[in-house]
């Protein structure tokens, strides 16, 4: 029934295509209502040409608008063609006028264009438009986007405007975006929730299967032109996300003639890269590429201590300093951490314009490389029977190269607004997981060595269909239906190797198959011309199998959800908008929190995936404000989210066999649906500039979050604060400068300690502006990150033993880079720009890094 009940939702959406034929020009009725006199309507046609002044060749997709001379207002228009040509048709007989317009150049206006009969055919020859090289020329020096905008849906950072960004990487660039907090590891969060959804360019990649922090590391700042923040999705957009969805605008041409370029080079003590990219645009087609490679290099040295308790008749309170239970066992572990990675990225695609209304793009994308982890540590163990030490050599060693197909195929209608897209999306990402861990006793050979690896597939197929359909009173209507097809294979072999006894093997083999069938409608209207209201409704029908060998048992399992959305937007004044929203979300979990494979990070610390975890649902309401004020900007939004069975890491105590026949105790670190989410808000950002060179900006994000399971709360206040500033001196010179604070962080089982991060670059443009050198200093006041993570475990039914766990980590993260850019080619001119449509798998609950696929 409920697979029916989806049949008839996604049938509907054909419906308003289907009645688009019977539809009598409605963008000719609409021109004609707004102009405030009958115009008479026939069978006549105007044709024509339109060419440039100077090189008598033709402008494509010019503007062409036919004039009521009685009112001076246009009644219908059209768009040249890629040579030029343009028709007009069923005008009525009299008299009129012809507007050209076209980005860079001088407006034209055709006199007396008199159409003597019904039938006629009026051909007013070659209409020729001047270059208007100077008018384009103050639209590029006075339309400069500021580093952070504030649009209807979303917050915008322009990272292309941050030279600080030079030589970076993807994790540098979200860092500084308002509301988005990242950790030492990279690891993201949007208003202090990790469940966000990552796109780039509008898509889902391949690249952020696994590991979103890792991924982030991949991408090579210089290649990103903007983020954007959507902290309330409308139900156009996937359910899942429960905190919202990031999205990577990467640099590209989409509508230039002619052939342009660029390259980069970055040399640094932390990290370097090289990227380059090609822009080729003749007449109906146009290619892009990209290519890039980067290496990170870093050091840091660590502690991790842990205590365990066993008394089944004291009941564990974590605030009790005298601390009335027996202590079981004490562990701890001190070394030098190396982390290395070297990744390349391309990108191919294209766009060819059969004519003004069909378009075709394309594209393939792919990301590989590798991340290793070398850390050479010192172990103690004690337990009341024994006390052992060793050294433990780790090197932990990721290796993935992922890639995605897309073919999209775009109709727009006469009707401006009016459109029809087919999307389509194949993804999929392969991955290698290396652990090695060799005990060993100084000077002699390892008594014991794991090698455990873990081998895994991410295939994902995406069938997507928008349509957009405006009336004449201006509200619009959006429908749209989406299949996803999701694959994931993981196989993983565990090997232990022991100086005297024989080996130990075991293997795992996980199938996990998820499919998505998705309707949605949204309908926009304006009430008196102030206030917008937007309301949507999204059913999705989730169909889960997974086969598992070993311990597990294999499961299927079905849901739907219908997801509501509201929005309201009110302006007073042209200068003050209130805005309203409320949304519902569903969060699925990722590959991250389901794979059984049981990492294991060092002697003591494990992590293993659960499959059968739940999808998280949560209730979003926002409340903002916004305005400007000559040369100041501000936002202020108040938010509330709260989730049920919420996903938190649950910690036990396991037993593991030494070398000698002996046990010890580790810690087990898994996932379950056992809490409650409940986290209020203020999130507050602007800019201003007090001079023509100055500009300075910042936003800060307050919150308490309150987390409640059967057997542990923990509840606090949490902010992250950054800023921004930059200057420029004149002569090609500018300089800029961000920083950031992070408070700690409040975990189900314990808090992460707080950390900051600074930055500043100057920056010389060189080559007439086509090209510049910049100078970059990261945390130059500061040598090093200090990390500080404490959980304390209580004892549960599930867990008969409490303990507590506190690692200490310091990364020097104090560096410096020189980046030289240059850009080259020449544009002939411009098209104008088509909005995209493009699929976005915003559906998955992302993990935290930790190489876990």
């Amino acid at each position: 029934m409920k697979k029916s009940l989806l049949a008839i939702l996604l049938g509907l959406s054909t419906v308003p295509v289907l009645a688009q034929g019977q539809q009598p020009a409605p963008q000719q009725q609409q021109a004609t209502a707004a102009s405030g006199a009958m115009v008479p309507r026939g069978n006549a046609t105007i044709t024509g040409t339109v060419l440039d002044a100077e090189t008598k060749k033709p402008v494509e997709f010019a503007t062409i608008a036919l004039i009521n001379p009685a009112t001076g207002k246009p009644i219908d228009g059209t768009m040249a063609d890629e040579k030029g040509r343009f028709t007009i048709s069923k005008v009525g007989a009299g008299k009129y006028k012809l507007q050209v317009s076209f980005l860079g150049y001088q407006q034209k206006l055709v006199e007396d264009v008199t159409v003597g009969a019904d039938n006629a055919t009026v051909n007013v020859g070659a209409v020729s438009i001047a270059s208007d090289a100077k008018k384009l020329s103050e639209v590029v020096i006075t339309g400069e986007k500021p580093l952070v905008e504030e649009k209807i849906d979303r917050t915008v950072y322009n990272a292309d405007k941050d030279i600080t960004n030079a030589g970076g990487n993807a994790s540098d660039v979200l860092q500084k975006v308002p509301s988005l907090s990242l950790d030492n590891d990279g690891n993201v969060q949007l208003r202090g929730s990790s469940n966000v959804r990552v796109l780039i360019n509008n898509k889902p990649s391949a690249i952020m299967a696994g590991s979103v922090a890792d991924a982030l590391k991949q991408i090579p700042a210089d290649q990103i032109k903007s983020v954007e923040v959507i902290t309330s999705p409308s139900a156009k957009y996937d359910a899942e996300g429960t905190a919202g969805i990031i999205n990577i605008i990467t640099k590209k041409d989409g509508g230039l003639q002619g052939v342009t370029g660029s390259v980069g080079l970055t040399g640094g003590t932390r990290g370097s890269n090289g990227n380059a990219s090609l822009n080729v645009r003749r007449g109906k087609l146009g290619i892009n590429g990209n290519f890039g490679g980067n290496m990170f290099y870093n050091k840091g040295n660590m502690t991790n201590e842990f205590i365990g308790y066993d008394n089944p008749d004291t009941v564990f309170d974590p605030k009790n300093e005298n601390k009335p239970w027996d202590e079981t066992s004490y562990d701890f572990q001190r070394g030098e951490t190396r982390p290395r990675g070297a990744f390349m990225n391309g990108q191919l695609g294209f766009e060819y314009d059969f004519n003004p209304k069909n378009s075709l793009s394309g594209g393939i994308r792919t990301n590989g490389g590798q991340f290793r982890v070398t850390n050479d540590q010192e172990v103690y163990s004690e337990t009341p029977y024994k006390t052992t030490s060793f050294l433990n050599d780790i090197l932990m060693r990721n290796q993935r190269i992922g890639t995605d197909y897309n073919l999209d195929f775009t109709h727009t209608f006469k009707n401006p607004g009016q459109e029809l897209a087919l999307l389509s999306l194949y993804s999929v990402t392969n991955t290698e997981n290396r652990i090695n861990q060799d005990f060993y006793n100084e000077g002699e050979p390892a008594f014991q060595q794991k090698r455990n690896t873990n081998d895994g597939a991410n295939k994902e197929l995406t069938f997507q269909a928008d349509y957009t359909h405006p009336f004449k009173n201006k509200t619009m209507l959006e429908i749209g239906g989406k299949t996803i097809f999701r694959d994931v294979l993981s196989d993983a072999f565990y090997r232990d190797i022991f100086l005297d006894r024989p080996h130990a093997t075991r293997t795992d083999d996980f199938f996990y198959q998820q499919d998505v069938m998705a309707s949605y409608m949204t309908y926009g209207f304006t009430l008196k011309k102030l206030l917008n209201v937007k309301l949507g409704g999204r059913y999705e029908y989730t169909d889960i199998s997974a086969d598992l060998k070993g311990d597990l048992q294999d499961y299927t399992t079905s849901y739907d959800n219908f997801i509501p959305s509201v929005a309201l937007s009110y302006n007073y004044k042209q200068k003050h908008t209130f805005k309203a929203n409320f949304t519902q979300r569903i969060q699925r979990p990722s590959m991250f929190f389901l794979n059984p494979y049981r990492q294991e990070q060092t002697s003591n610390t494990f992590v293993e995936g659960n499959p059968k975890l739940d999808a998280e649902l949560t209730d979003l309401f926002e409340l903002g404000y916004s305005t400007f004020f000559k040369t100041t900007s501000l936002n202020v939004t108040a938010y509330m989210r709260q989730t049920d069975n919420a996903i938190e890491p649950i910690a036990s105590l396991i037993k593991v066999t030494e070398a000698d026949g002996s046990e010890r105790q580790a810690t087990l670190l898994t996932f379950q649906n056992i809490a409650k989410n409940k986290t209020y808000g203020v999130s507050l950002f602007g800019n201003t500039k007090p001079t023509n060179n100055w500009t300075i900006g910042g936003s800060s994000n307050i919150y308490f979050v309150d987390l409640n399971s059967e057997y542990i709360d923990n509840s606090g206040w949490m902010y992250n604060i950054n800023m921004n500033s930059s200057y420029t001196f004149g002569k090609g010179i500018s300089a800029q400068f961000n920083g950031g604070f992070n408070s700690q962080r409040i975990q189900l089982l314990g808090r992460f300690a707080a950390f900051s991060y600074h930055g500043l670059a100057i920056k010389k443009e060189l080559f007439d502006k086509r090209g510049g050198i910049s100078l970059g200093l990261d945390n130059p006041f500061r040598e090093n990150m200090r990390m500080k993570n404490d959980v304390v475990a209580p004892k549960t039914p599930a867990n008969p033993s409490a303990y507590e766990q506190h690692m200490r980590m310091n990364n020097f993260n104090r560096g410096v880079r020189v980046t030289f850019n240059y850009n080259f080619g020449k544009l002939e001119q411009q098209r104008p720009p088509k909005r995209k449509k493009s699929i976005r798998n915003d559906d998955a609950k992302q993990g935290e890094g930790n190489g876990v696929n």
